[in-house]
C-alpha cells in the first residue's frame, strides 16, 4: 500500500489561492497603471518639447510695413502709424483649470496710415499691418502654442496679418484740431491664408496737427478664420475657450514729413 506524504495532510486556509491570485492580480495591476503613467508622462513631455522647440522665437523675420494711404486732396495731411508707441490686441475669454480666464496676446509690432482733410473735411484709411509672430501673453508655453499650432506664425508665410480699409463712414461735415472722430472702417482683414469683412470702430482724437491718438476695436468669431484652438475640454486644464474674440489697436500716428 503506498504510503501518503505528510504533505497530503496539509490543509490550507479556505479561499487562499483566491487570495494569493488577487495579491498578485494587483501587483500586475499596478505595474500596468505604473507604465501608462510613464508612457503618458514620456508623451506629455515630447509634445512639451516639440511645443516649445518648433514655436521658435517670437522675434519678427522684418519690420511691419504697410502701404500708405494715397491722399486725393493735396491739403490733406498723411499721419503714420509709431511703431513703438502703439499696440495691437486680441482678447479671450477660457475656463482654466475651473476658473474664468481673460487671455490678452499684445505686439507693439503694427503699421498703418490715415490721411485728414481738414479743409474739405475728408479722411482717408490706408493699409494696416500687424505682425503676429511678435504676440505675447502671460505664458511662454501659450505663445509657443499660439506660433506653432493656432495661428501658425511660426510659418514666414502667417507671419503678418493685414487690414485693407475699403470704406470709411462716420465722417463729420466738419473737423479741426482738438475734435474726436466716431468713425466705422469696413474692409477685408486677412489671417493667415484665410480673408474675411470685418468692420473696426475707429475713434481718432486729433492732438494736434502733427498727432493722432486712435483706437479701433471689432469683434470676430475664430472659426470664420478657420482657426482651430487644440486641446480644449475632456482631460485638458483648458475646460472651454469662448468663440468670439476681441480685436483691438490702440495707436499714435505722427504727420508725415
Amino acid at each position: 500500500m503506498a504510503q501518503r506524504s505528510g504533505c497530503d495532510h496539509l490543509q490550507l486556509p479556505f479561499g487562499y489561492p483566491q487570495r494569493i491570485f488577487a495579491r498578485m492580480n494587483a501587483k500586475s495591476a499596478l505595474k500596468g497603471i505604473g507604465v501608462v503613467v510613464a508612457v503618458l508622462l514620456v508623451a506629455f513631455a515630447g509634445f512639451s518639447a516639440y511645443i516649445w522647440f518648433s514655436g521658435g522665437s517670437a522675434e519678427p523675420s522684418a519690420p511691419a510695413e504697410a502701404r500708405r494711404a494715397e491722399p486725393q486732396d493735396e491739403q490733406s495731411v498723411l499721419y503714420e502709424v509709431v511703431a513703438g508707441e502703439s499696440v495691437a490686441q486680441f482678447v479671450i475669454g477660457e475656463v482654466l483649470r475651473g476658473q474664468q480666464n481673460t487671455v490678452v496676446g499684445s505686439t507693439d509690432q503694427i503699421d498703418g496710415s490715415l490721411a485728414l482733410g481738414f479743409s474739405a473735411a475728408t479722411v482717408e484709411i490706408g493699409e494696416f499691418v500687424i505682425n503676429l509672430r511678435n504676440i505675447r501673453t502671460d505664458d511662454e508655453m501659450r505663445d509657443r502654442t499660439i506660433r506653432t499650432m493656432i495661428l501658425e506664425t511660426n510659418r514666414d508665410e502667417f507671419e503678418f496679418s493685414t487690414f485693407v480699409p475699403t470704406a470709411v463712414s462716420g465722417v463729420p461735415a466738419s473737423f479741426a484740431v482738438g475734435d474726436s472722430l466716431d468713425l466705422q472702417v469696413s474692409g477685408a482683414l486677412t489671417v493667415r491664408d484665410v480673408t474675411a469683412d470685418v468692420t473696426f470702430d475707429m475713434l481718432l482724437n486729433i492732438r494736434s496737427e502733427g498727432e493722432i491718438e486712435g483706437t479701433a476695436s471689432t469683434v470676430i468669431l475664430w472659426d470664420d478664420f478657420d482657426i482651430t484652438i487644440p486641446y480644449v475640454g475632456g482631460d485638458s486644464i483648458v475646460a472651454s475657450v469662448e468663440d468670439e474674440v476681441e480685436l483691438r489697436m490702440e495707436f499714435i500716428a505722427a504727420a508725415s514729413p
